[in-house]
């Protein structure tokens, strides 16, 4: 969800424009939340359903085949996505939007649902993009999404505190501060729950070079603007603990919501 700390807005658009083309190689975890995201969403084949931060679509095509919706706008901040979404799904098939999340182009009140796909972690107040998605949704209407939870990347985050003081890992909110700012959006039948994921890489390496590849390295403003020294690379690969195997292991936890728009 929105970070405890200031995040870049610019850096996240451009990371995720420069990630368009080798996202989908890598980004297994996100089209695993995403299949368990789909049974969740329970909505008329009729209803105006927009898909933000849709990335290059493979949530929008699962909301299209499996939720079998006929009406759905696929909303990404950076255009590279949405002309890799516009490939998977064809030419005219879905609406496209450029537009920040935070910042709806889109008429109160006038869409039946607002799901989203590990994607609104990266927006900068929670506060405010809740009560935006409030004011664009119908009585009742649908708020279901999928976001990193405040233990994500807990390992990279401990290996790196033992090098400096400078954030490396994007933090994200709790699963009750997630709740207590739905409530105060006006937003009811909150269910929220909690999985972790456990991933394994071969190195440090490999899981860094992944979180690259799906534009989610580090976009705190207070992150190390120089370039990372041999020594510190070599500080944090010993700092991070390795499995029986060999390898390690990432801890993702995922935090699943769905809400309804009060009148």
């Amino acid at each position: 969800m929105a970070s405890c700390i200031a995040l870049d807005k610019r850096q996240i658009r451009q990371s995720f424009a420069n990630a368009a083309q080798s996202y989908d190689a890598m980004a297994a975890l996100q089209r695993q939340v995403g299949r368990e995201l789909i049974s969740k969403v329970a909505l008329p084949r009729e209803a105006l359903v927009v898909d933000v931060g849709c990335g290059t679509g493979f949530f929008t095509q699962q909301l299209r085949d499996r939720a079998l919706l006929k009406n759905i706008v696929a909303l990404d901040i950076a255009m590279p996505m949405l002309l890799k979404t516009r490939q998977r799904l064809g030419d005219g098939a879905v609406p496209l939007l450029c537009a920040d999340a935070e910042q709806l182009p889109i008429a109160s009140h006038c869409i039946d649902g607002l799901v989203s796909n590990l994607a609104l972690q990266w927006c900068l107040g929670i506060d405010a993009m809740f009560a935006d998605v409030h004011r664009v949704l119908r009585a009742n209407g649908a708020f279901v999404f999928s976001t990193f939870g405040e233990s994500a990347l807990c390992e990279l985050k401990a290996a790196w505190a033992e090098v400096d003081d400078y954030p490396h890992v994007n933090e994200f909110c709790s699963l009750s501060a997630i709740r207590q700012q739905l409530q105060v959006a006006g937003f009811v039948d909150a269910q929220l729950e909690s999985w972790v994921y456990k991933v394994k890489y071969n190195s440090v390496i490999e899981l860094m070079r992944e979180l690259k590849g799906i534009g989610a390295h580090n976009v705190s403003q207070a992150r190390n603007r120089h370039l990372t020294t041999k020594g510190q690379l070599q500080a944090l690969l010993s700092a991070y603990p390795l499995d029986k195997d060999g390898k390690i292991s990432a801890s993702y936890e995922i935090i699943y919501v769905q809400a309804r728009a009060t009148e």
